[in-house]
């Protein structure tokens, strides 16, 4: 990458989205998973494996009923609540359980993602909003490993809040991190949940798709072709 960035240049922040957009290999779930295996790893003893299943089956299930109900995008529920109130857990067993989800959501950033992230550090404030279920820490400790602890000036996990995107509550958070921001690009890979709520802020947007479809700024194939995006696009 150059030291000239065209599209980029007139940016002084790059909000991100997380999964998709430079994560990948994340939400493992289904009945390929051994979730048992994943629980005991994580300290859990007292639950055989069909009830960890069940109970991750269950939780899945509706958890992904109330990310679709727009009436739950300010009022979405902590893990460990949704494992209470919709698989009935013991609440001494929260800890590994929450920790066997967490495991499978968590994703990995490959190097190639990582070199340009490091790189855009360099010459834009960077920030990341992004909808994840289980606390924050897991995915600080990987961003630490793999050498971006440094490169982000804020960073938003709807885990931290009640609200998942496209709530506009998360996207005021980044800004409140990044207060003196002035002109803002937002990258993600979903149309509703990154594009819409970005632009209807003002903000410029690259969407991350195979498709073009609609009004949503430029459209890249991937993350790594944002700095050779034409100018014009």
């Amino acid at each position: 990458m150059g030291d000239t960035l065209p599209f980029l240049d007139p940016f002084d922040v790059i909000l991100l989205d997380l999964n998709g957009t430079f994560m990948f290999g994340h939400d493992r779930f289904g009945p390929e998973q051994d979730y048992y295996a994943t629980y005991q790893a994580n300290g859990g003893t007292r639950m055989d494996r069909a009830a960890v299943t069940s109970m991750m089956d269950r939780i899945l299930r509706e958890l992904l009923r109330v990310y679709e109900d727009p009436a739950h995008f300010d009022d979405f529920p902590s893990l460990s609540e949704a494992f209470t109130t919709f698989a009935g857990a013991p609440p001494d067993e929260l800890p590994a359980l929450c920790a066997t989800f967490a495991a499978h959501e968590v994703g990995e950033v490959p190097p190639s993602h990582v070199a340009l992230l490091q790189q855009l550090s360099h010459s834009h404030r960077l920030g990341v909003v992004s909808n994840i279920c289980d606390d924050h820490a897991r995915w600080r400790e990987h961003f630490a490993a793999v050498g971006l602890g440094s490169a982000f000036t804020g960073t938003v996990f709807s885990s931290e809040e009640r609200s998942i995107k496209p709530s506009p509550r998360l996207f005021h958070e980044a800004l409140a991190a990044i207060p003196d921001a002035q002109n803002i690009l937002f990258v993600g890979d979903s149309c509703n949940r990154d594009m819409v709520p970005a632009k209807q802020l003002g903000w410029a947007t690259a969407w991350i798709s195979a498709v073009n479809s609609g009004d949503v700024g430029c459209v890249i194939p991937n993350l790594l072709a944002l700095p050779s995006v034409d100018v014009q696009a």
